[in-house]
């Protein structure tokens, strides 16, 4: 509570008044005194967070913010306390195409699980969270993203926070090509917008470089990156448990709609119509 403290709203304040309220004198009050007296304690706490008071020209603003500033800067601020569900947290239906060889655990082994584990483990299962790892743009071609502008930056970065757009995340190989070029067109069919990302391996930037854009001329809505890999780290597909013909779709709520391998989809066009008509819910 060192936050909500240092901004003047003491949880001590709202910890006596809570008391009172639910002693044996608090419970003969009026309940309409009850409300007039939470009123007054919530109008307090809102004033401390007014502008009036919390801006740079008045002393005790000053003096918050710059408590604010010690905390953030020490690494005290709220730290994430339930990562298995938090990042963990996976749909088991709704708008995704079920991957055919999944082991979903039985709901008591779930709860068993989050009862004895608060790590998060990366999973590409359909329903989950996209997987997050640091890479690098190759080549800006769809310059108007600004995380583009930065040295590293995250998978989860390539999910538009502006757009309601799918991403389809692919390797540089022939069959998974083929497969995005054939998304874009179905995508295109039901009205939706589609953003492609071509994970390259690492080091791919020490080698000559001429990218994706013979692939899918004249469409630019593409970005080509390359893994940066920690040292004992895996690799993006290894971590998503996908050989190098896999490839990923993931909803604008960074959640995955569909996984599959490139080169094991005999009809592509079919497949997709599927997938799409799937997590929409409708024809084009």
């Amino acid at each position: 509570m060192s936050i909500p403290a240092a901004l003047g709203i003491d949880p001590a304040i709202a910890d006596l008044v809570h008391r009172v309220l639910n002693s044996t004198f608090g419970s003969i009050l009026h309940s309409s005194f009850q409300k007039f007296a939470l009123e007054g304690i919530f109008s307090l706490g809102r004033l401390q967070l007014s502008p009036f008071i919390l801006n740079e020209d008045n002393p005790i603003g000053l003096n918050r913010l710059a408590k604010l500033k010690k905390i953030f800067e020490e690494g005290k601020s709220l730290q994430l306390q339930f990562p298995a569900e938090d990042l963990g947290f996976r749909y088991l239906e709704g708008a995704l195409v079920d991957s055919g060889n999944d082991d979903t655990p039985s709901e008591a082994a779930v709860h068993s699980f989050r009862r004895g584990s608060r790590n998060y483990v990366a999973s590409s299962k359909p329903g989950s969270r996209l997987p997050h790892m640091q890479i690098k743009a190759l080549a800006t071609i769809i310059n108007k993203d600004s995380f583009l502008k930065k040295d590293n930056f995250s998978t989860l970065d390539l999910v538009s926070g502006d757009n309601v757009e799918f991403l389809l995340i692919i390797a540089p190989t022939k069959g998974s090509y083929n497969l995005a070029r054939m998304s874009f067109d179905v995508a295109d069919k039901y009205a939706i917008s589609l953003k492609v990302c071509v994970i390259w391996p690492h080091g791919s930037s020490g080698m000559v470089f001429s990218g994706s854009g013979a692939e899918f001329k004249p469409r630019r809505n593409y970005i080509d990156v390359e893994e940066v890999k920690q040292p004992c780290s895996t690799s993006w597909w290894e971590m998503c448990h996908l050989s190098g013909n896999g490839a990923i779709l993931v909803r604008p709520d960074e959640h995955i709609a569909w996984i599959t391998e490139s080169n094991t989809i005999k009809d592509p066009v079919s497949e997709l119509d599927r997938v799409f008509f799937t997590i929409l819910g409708k024809r084009p």
